[in-house]
Order: C-alpha cells, then structure tokens, then sequence
C-alpha cells in the first residue's frame, strides 16, 4: 500500500508503525474484518433483541451517510466527528421538518444531496474560476 492512497492525517502514523516494526497491511485489513464483524454483530443483535424480526425499518441509510461523512471530513479522523453530528443532526430533523413545515420525509435525504454536489463542485472548481483564485 503506497503512501500516496493514503490520507495526509494518516501519513505520520503509518510511518511511525512501519519503524516499530509493525505489518501496516497486515493490521488494516485485520481491523477491517474486526470492524465487519462487529457492524454484523451489532445487527444482529439489533435483528434478534430490539426488533425482534427483519423489517423495513431495519434499512435506515446509515451507509450513504457513512460515505458522505468520510468524504466531507476528507478522511481525517479529527474531522470525522463534527461532521457526523452535523448530518446527525440533520438526519435526526427529518421529523421535525415533517410535521412544522409540511415537507416529505424525503426532504432530509435532498437537503444532504445538496451539501454532497456543492462540496463535490467545490472541489472541481477551486483555482479554475477567477474569483476562487488565491491571491498569487
């Protein structure tokens, strides 16, 4: 795995487990099964305990706001957790903005499309616009 996949935040622990002598690879991929096995864990017992059967209510879209918030936080662990409570928060006003100001449940889901294509174009067009040039 070269170190040009991998975040900038990220950089210097990987090079300080490289000279401890640590298998980086190795330990990714372990921490990856570990972390599928206690997201399965945790359905499971969501399934098995709360709800007591599988049902519709069991898909609630934790996965697209997963990716959103890795991608708006830019990998950075520090930045991860604003950020999740920022689209928490937002995801957790669906309710409200359903019944004070008669919007569709869907509403949610829109506002944060939003945020992902400014934050996309945001990205495509910095430093090719001329009023979104630095000063040079």
């Amino acid at each position: 795995m070269g170190e040009q996949s991998i975040p900038n935040a990220l950089c210097p622990l990987i090079r300080a487990a490289k000279i401890v002598g640590l298998g980086v690879s190795k330990l990714i991929l372990t921490i990856c099964f570990l972390a599928g096995g206690a997201a399965g864990l945790a359905g499971m017992v969501e399934v098995a305990a709360v709800q007591g059967r599988a049902n519709a209510n069991l898909a609630a879209g934790y996965g697209f706001t997963g990716i959103l918030v890795a991608f708006l936080a830019r990998q950075n662990p520090l930045a991860i957790i604003p950020v999740a409570i920022l689209l928490g928060g937002i995801s957790a006003s669906g309710g409200l903005l359903q019944r004070r100001l008669g919007l569709p449940d869907a509403s949610v889901l829109v506002l944060q499309g939003i945020i992902f294509v400014f934050v996309l174009a945001s990205d495509a067009l910095y430093g090719r616009i001329g009023f979104l040039k630095g000063k040079s």
